[in-house]
């Protein structure tokens, strides 16, 4: 999954999430289901974000990653005891 964060002049951040070759508005349900069919946040945009912006954020997503990872982890081991 890839996302692009922009900084708009007012300061607020946007974000947009890449679906196949397009990038649209962001949407948790639209990283949700890339996160379920593939657990990747990788080639992230973080446009012209400060440093201390941009290591929040990659904190941020490696900590959800992290989540989907533990959920499949106990998914495989649910199956394995059935």
């Amino acid at each position: 999954m890839k996302l692009i964060f922009n900084k708009e002049d007012n300061n607020d951040i946007t974000v947009k999430i890449q679906q196949g070759t397009v990038a649209v508005d962001f949407t948790y349900t639209e990283m949700i289901k890339q996160l379920l069919e593939d657990n990747t946040i990788d080639d992230t945009d973080f446009g012209n974000l400060s440093d201390d912006e941009k290591e929040n954020l990659e904190e941020m997503l490696n900590k959800v990653s992290e989540i989907f990872a533990e959920e499949e982890i106990e998914d495989e081991q649910q199956v394995d005891e059935e």
